[in-house]
């Protein structure tokens, strides 16, 4: 999942669960020790649900936080007891019915009666202090986040900087450099900025890297807003090998190389900056 989609979720979450009570927590009876830390959070209250990148945090009223990242097909469902068909899963999420890993029922009050939260999957999953949350080993590196980092303009250029024998493709993986990216944007900002999949961040100008900058919170920005709105992204290289690109008509392209171990959409007419033409193979 990647950082639009996870702020589409904080903002879905924050809605439904700030303000509300913990009645019940629920886990599997084989993960005690989880039950013992969560159990904890009964009686308490949710003050807000936040992100940062791919992270999700769930802050309570007595200074905990859970930590959460939704990867192996991991999500977060609402249910509503006032109709117990009424569910709200998060945009994309898949429609298999998985066992849940924490069930967390809330008291009921408010215009949206009573409120269960299930999470589902292999999440990354951590509960610790509220205050010690930016010092924990996974969220300490994190780059700046260019949904929620006001100062992004000011942090992204110098991160990237920080490894100027990459390419840029690598770097905007990298979430020590940009937390929230994942390979699908990554290609469609490449494209957006005509920037070929081997440019060098070394070869960068400072006008390009602050354009960049730009693009970045647009796209993000773009993409966060179709999440939240349940509709699919509308895609104009990634995944679209052989396609005509919407600009010069030349067929979309695969970089094979895996310079930053993932392929790379690409349109060759288009993308010229920083291109080195006997790298890809024609396919």
């Amino acid at each position: 999942m990647e950082g639009p989609q996870t702020r589409a979720l904080a903002d879905h979450l924050n809605e439904y669960l700030t303000g509300k009570p913990v009645e019940q927590i629920l886990v599997p009876e084989n993960r005690w020790q989880a039950n013992m830390l969560l159990l904890n959070c009964v009686g308490q209250v949710i003050q807000r649900v936040r992100c940062h990148g791919k992270w999700l945090f769930l802050d309570f009223s007595h200074g905990v936080t859970w930590m959460c990242q939704l990867i192996t097909r991991s999500k977060w469902t609402l249910r509503f007891d006032t109709d117990a068909a009424s569910s709200i899963p998060f945009p994309g999420s898949a429609k298999k019915r998985r066992e849940p890993l924490i069930t967390v029922h809330f008291r009921a009050g408010g215009k949206h009666g009573q409120v269960t939260a299930i999470l589902t999957g292999h999440p990354i999953f951590y509960i610790v202090p509220t205050d010690k949350v930016r010092h924990h080993p996974e969220i300490k590196l994190l780059g700046p986040d260019p949904l929620s980092t006001s100062t992004f303009y000011d942090e992204f250029p110098y991160k990237l900087r920080q490894s100027p024998a990459r390419t840029l493709a690598a770097a905007l993986l990298d979430q020590q450099t940009i937390a929230g990216l994942g390979n699908a944007l990554k290609c469609e900002i490449l494209y957006a900025m005509r920037f070929a999949p081997t440019l060098r961040v070394a070869d960068m100008l400072a006008s390009q890297i602050d354009q960049l900058a730009g693009n970045i919170v647009g796209v993000t920005a773009t993409a966060s807003t179709f999440a939240i709105k349940n509709l699919p992204y509308p895609y104009r290289v990634f995944d679209r090998a052989g396609l005509p690109c919407g600009i010069y008509s030349a067929d979309i392209m695969v970089d094979r190389s895996s310079q930053d171990g993932h392929l790379t959409w690409y349109c060759a007419a288009c993308q010229s900056i920083g291109r080195e033409p006997t790298l890809f193979p024609s396919q």
